[in-house]
């Protein structure tokens, strides 16, 4: 049976990491066919633009340092809000400590290999590590998770109105934009609802269990979310902090932009540009779904002057953030195997074994 399980898991895996490679295969296809893509001109591909992109990037190197700063900053903030909702429910973590199982988390959601999730990694680790308060270790996780997704729409919803995009995007734009609101203004009441005292005596939840697909999701979901009605500015402190996680995220992509490339979008685009395809990431899909996005929306906007972004750049700057986003992960599973080696290995066989944990483990977008 355990051999079957992990023969499926692998499986799954392999068709994660296959759909990943048909995606950036296409995208690097589609740039050198159109013939104006960052790395091919009219004849094909051409390597003296790699090399020209590689100079630019050595040229402008402290836009670089400054996006590699941006990024940890934003990824660092995201550890410390999972330390704040999980001491808000009486768990005696420590902030160190709680950093280092993020940092393990952190890496599980970068690799498409790992046979389990970041956050089913660190949900497992916590709770190890205070067995007694298992319940709220993993309620902690799953609401930090949620909040994450919840404020990366309303940041995109913000950075909607406030620009005007939907007002002077393509159409095709301005159709994501109404979903995003419509998505945003949904789950924001759906929160209220959750948060509201269960007058039903327990019967919405199970309610919730029988619904098709997602229903038990969403029931673990109101569950986790309750554990935090007693705590309503800590629950909104959290989601507070969220906000500059985003936007740091999109601040990273721009001035990778500016390091590597002669033309990028404007930093006003990029708070919508960035935060639409985070959200691509709650497909359980490590790479590929957001490089898609962003980069056909960096080509779908025309700049000032009424000329394009050539094919192919939003996938190589969201590449090399998630090489910055491995370069930092790297940090902390150094210091974890040094230090707790064996602790680790015992948590991911039992991580492995925690079947009803599976779905609640899912990539992180690329920013939190």
């Amino acid at each position: 049976m355990g051999k079957k399980k992990t023969v499926k898991q692998w499986a799954i895996q392999l068709l994660k990491v296959g759909l990943s490679a048909a995606i950036i295969g296409y995208l690097v296809w589609d740039s050198v066919r159109r013939g104006e893509g960052i790395f091919s001109d009219e004849h094909g591909f051409n390597p003296e633009k790699f090399w020209q992109l590689v100079h630019h990037a050595g040229q402008y190197w402290y836009y670089l340092v400054l996006a590699f700063a941006t990024a940890t900053s934003g990824v660092l903030i995201t550890f410390f809000r999972w330390w704040v909702l999980v001491r808000t429910v009486d768990v005696p973590l420590r902030l160190m400590e709680s950093f280092r199982f993020s940092f393990i988390g952190f890496l599980f959601n970068l690799a498409p290999m790992g046979l389990v999730g970041g956050d089913l990694a660190k949900a497992i680790l916590a709770a190890r590590r205070f067995p007694d308060h298992r319940p709220e270790t993993v309620a902690s996780v799953f609401v930090d998770r949620v909040l994450g997704l919840y404020a990366l729409f309303v940041v995109a919803s913000g950075a909607i109105l406030l620009t005007g995009v939907i007002s002077s995007s393509p159409p095709l734009l301005q159709s994501v934009c109404r979903v995003v609101l419509i998505v945003t203004a949904g789950v924001t009441l759906v929160l209220i609802a959750c948060w509201a005292p269960d007058v039903t005596g327990g019967n919405l939840i199970l309610l919730l269990e029988r619904l098709p697909v997602a229903g038990k999701l969403l029931a673990k979901f109101v569950t986790a979310f309750r554990a935090y009605r007693h705590h309503p500015w800590m629950l909104i402190t959290s989601v507070i902090m969220t906000f500059p996680v985003h936007l740091l995220f999109a601040v990273s992509i721009y001035l990778i932009g500016l390091a590597l490339f002669d033309r990028v979008q404007p930093l006003a685009r990029h708070f919508v540009f960035c935060p639409l395809s985070g959200v691509m990431q709650m497909i359980p899909v490590s790479i590929g779904p957001a490089e898609f996005v962003l980069d056909r929306l960096f080509v779908l906007m025309p700049l000032a002057d009424g000329t394009h972004i050539l094919p192919g750049q939003g996938l190589v700057t969201l590449l090399v953030y998630r090489v910055f986003s491995l370069m930092l992960a790297t940090i902390g599973v150094s210091y974890f195997f040094f230090f707790a080696r064996e602790d680790w290995e015992e948590a991911l066989r039992e991580a492995e074994e925690a079947e009803e944990w599976q779905e609640t483990a899912a990539p992180a977008p690329p920013g939190p």
